[in-house]
């Protein structure tokens, strides 16, 4: 049987509970105070949101579920783990070093280079252009 991913299986267990979106929304909020809304859980189940691992983590748990349920939870963590915005540039370079994905051939300071960070910085006029 094949695993379902968050837009459906996120709604069957909503439903179990007898929940509504509304409800599932309140619960997640008391887990984690950056809150999810109805209309973002509205959004996840129609396949127009993509949720980030610490969405997914506060629905699992407002659902008493093991994040793992939702397909999409370990790929949630590996962007999470590689945004630079997120965890900054040398940390998600860093994590991609360590990822043990196929090693490509361009240098860290390239990749810094054109990162999003340098991008923003120069933009601000704090960087060189």
């Amino acid at each position: 049987m094949a695993m379902k991913g968050i837009r459906d299986k996120l709604p069957e267990l909503r439903n179990e509970k007898g929940w509504s979106r509304e409800r599932l929304s309140h619960s997640a909020f008391r887990i984690d105070q950056e809150g999810t809304s109805a209309a973002q859980i509205t959004a996840i189940e129609r396949g127009t949101r993509r949720a980030s691992a610490r969405t997914i983590a506060a629905l699992a748990k407002a659902l008493d579920v093991a994040p793992t349920e939702f397909l999409e939870y370990r790929l949630a963590l590996a962007r999470h783990i590689f945004d630079e915005d997120k965890v900054g540039i040398d940390q998600a370079i860093k994590n991609l070093e360590k990822s043990g994905l196929e090693p490509i051939d361009v240098s860290l300071t390239e990749i810094k280079k054109h990162s999003h960070q340098r991008r923003r910085a120069v933009k601000q006029g704090q960087g060189p252009g």
